[in-house]
């Protein structure tokens, strides 16, 4: 059960998803992804690693049902609606820091209202 690793490889998409369909841990960081399309198929994700790309918003992971652990740091998403498709995720740990949202007063409470399941939110334990 190791994870894929494709950080650092200047990806600008994630190609042919439907093939990795069992997939549970995918390392995509420090990369150029600006959206999440193709990431629907990744159905047995458990944990991913989206830091430090250009993404605005979640939206692809609504599928990821059996997501628990999920980090999103350093990406672009600057309000709650950019998080939205995690709500239909078990996400027990969450990471955001480094994007314009967690400037806001109302991240926290917001974030963990959209995520009952939530443990951990950048890095500290709720």
């Amino acid at each position: 059960r190791d994870p894929l690793n494709l950080s650092k490889k200047y990806l600008t998409k994630l190609a042919h998803a439907d093939y990795m369909f069992a997939l549970r841990e995918l390392d995509v960081s420090h990369n150029n992804l600006t959206s999440l399309a193709g990431f629907s198929a990744l159905v047995a994700l458990e944990k991913v690693d989206l830091s430090h790309n250009k993404l605005h918003s979640l939206d692809g992971l609504e599928q990821c049902k059996n997501l628990t652990e999920l980090d999103a740091a350093h990406n672009l998403i600057h309000n709650a609606c950019g998080i939205l498709a995690c709500t239909k995720c078990r996400l027990r740990a969450l990471s955001l820091q480094g994007n314009p949202l967690v400037t806001s007063s109302v991240y926290p409470a917001c974030v963990v209202q959209s995520c009952p399941m939530l443990c951990r939110l950048d890095s500290k334990e709720l």
